[in-house]
């Protein structure tokens, strides 16, 4: 045997990849992972919405089903023989609330023009506004002569900017 052929000194195929081969895969591999990910990101956008949503509906559920426990107006009875203001006669005409602190707010129209601009806790940068006031459609009285319905929008905005809106109505009875 010669020593030559046991440890030859040349050879005439390398093995492994050439620089150019290397930039070339780093190329296609970058191309299409920039494809798949423009796939995939507004998908995941698209994901959160529905959380989204159910967030700002339980949000507005709540506060809605605070602010119609309360009673009618200002001027209707919160003890027996609960006589509402229509019966009185004296339904206040003013919407606002009354009392400094949201804390005290008895009535629906206690809640007209309140403003959080960011919830916080389980609802953090959710905000919300209500807007109280007499339905003109269902009422065809002024409120003084027994004007029976008021109107109550919420907006609870999420933190992507989206408006959701809820409207119920408390009637006098």
């Amino acid at each position: 045997m010669r020593a030559s052929a046991m440890f030859p000194t040349c050879r005439k195929y390398s093995e492994g990849f050439t620089l150019l081969e290397l930039v070339i895969g780093i190329v296609v591999f970058t191309i299409s992972l920039t494809i798949v990910l423009s796939l995939i990101v507004p998908q995941a956008e698209q994901t959160a919405e529905p959380f989204r949503q159910v967030k700002a509906a339980k949000l507005g559920q709540s506060l809605m089903n605070d602010i119609l426990s309360r009673s009618f107006d200002e001027n209707s009875d919160r003890s027996p023989p609960f006589e509402t203001c229509n019966t009185k006669g004296n339904c206040s005409t003013t919407l606002g609330p009354e009392e400094a602190s949201e804390d005290d707010y008895d009535d629906v129209d206690d809640y007209n023009g309140y403003i959080v601009s960011n919830v916080g806790g389980n609802y953090n940068n959710f905000a919300f506004t209500v807007t109280v006031d007499y339905d003109s459609d269902l009422n065809d009285s002024t409120p003084t002569d027994g004007l029976t319905f008021k109107r109550i929008d919420i907006a609870v905005t999420a933190p992507d900017g989206q408006v959701y809106n809820f409207s119920a109505y408390r009637g006098s009875y």
